[in-house]
């Protein structure tokens, strides 16, 4: 069983902001527990088949669905990936002094899709780069 140290949240996202990026970057380490991964990697790697889409450099699972004429279809997140992950983003205030988390302003106010990327090895994620 893991440390329940290493699950321990910042007191706000204020306290997880990655300096000298935009300010909508954050890094929480040990968000999820080595047991919660595991549970998580092999929910994953046992989907159906045609529930992967295959792209040049990846393959991806798009939840609850993929976008369906530039929207999503109106359906929940399976609970493998509703618990523990939303209720702990849900839990962190924006700010020390604000009681409002990340998702306040948005219109389900909550995450609503899940994006799940698998690269081969030595393949990863391009450069980004802001547009303005």
């Amino acid at each position: 069983m893991d440390d329940p140290q290493d699950f321990q949240l910042p007191p706000s996202l204020e306290h997880a902001r990655i300096a000298d990026l935009p300010e909508s970057a954050f890094y929480l380490p040990n968000f999820i527990s080595k047991e919660e991964e595991q549970a998580l990697l092999s929910k994953i790697a046992s989907v159906p088949r045609p529930r992967w889409k295959q792209l040049t450099h990846r393959r991806l699972q798009a939840w609850p669905s993929e976008l369906v004429q530039n929207r999503l279809l109106s359906a929940s997140l399976p609970s493998w990936l509703e618990d523990p992950i939303i209720p702990r983003l849900l839990s962190l205030p924006r700010s020390d002094t604000e009681a409002i988390h990340l998702f306040d302003a948005s219109p389900h106010k909550r995450p609503n899709h899940v994006l799940i990327n698998e690269y081969p090895p030595g393949i990863g994620i391009m450069p980004h780069k802001l547009c303005t």
